[in-house]
């Protein structure tokens, strides 16, 4: 007798995203959660067309960033940042955050 074991399925990020698109945005960090099997960025935009809404970012798992030297305390409420992001698809405020380079308080640092 064997036992199957349950398949997982991961959203596909094309499906969500446009990365035809990318959108460059400019902010206040309010929260940065730390968790998997992502990380979320939530960005009170300063310009543009989601300018004084909220913007939230899907990032890595901490797993990841972790590895590329990142921790929980890395973003921190009231940080200045400047991100690139893949859109929402659906033109909701909200972005993947893939292979990106983000400015906290003047110092950019590479995400994967």
């Amino acid at each position: 007798m064997t036992a199957a074991a349950p398949a997982f399925a991961h959203h596909s990020a094309a499906a969500k995203y446009d990365a035809s698109s990318p959108v460059t945005l400019t902010g206040t960090a309010s929260a940065f959660v730390w968790r998997n099997p992502h990380c979320f960025l939530y960005l009170d935009v300063d310009a543009g067309p989601f300018q004084g809404r909220q913007y939230v970012v899907e990032m890595s798992s901490a797993g990841v960033l972790g590895s590329s030297g990142w921790n929980r305390s890395r973003i921190r409420p009231g940080d200045e940042i400047q991100i690139t992001v893949l859109p929402a698809r659906a033109g909701t405020a909200a972005g993947l955050c893939r292979a990106c380079s983000i400015r906290v308080n003047g110092v950019v640092t590479k995400v994967s």
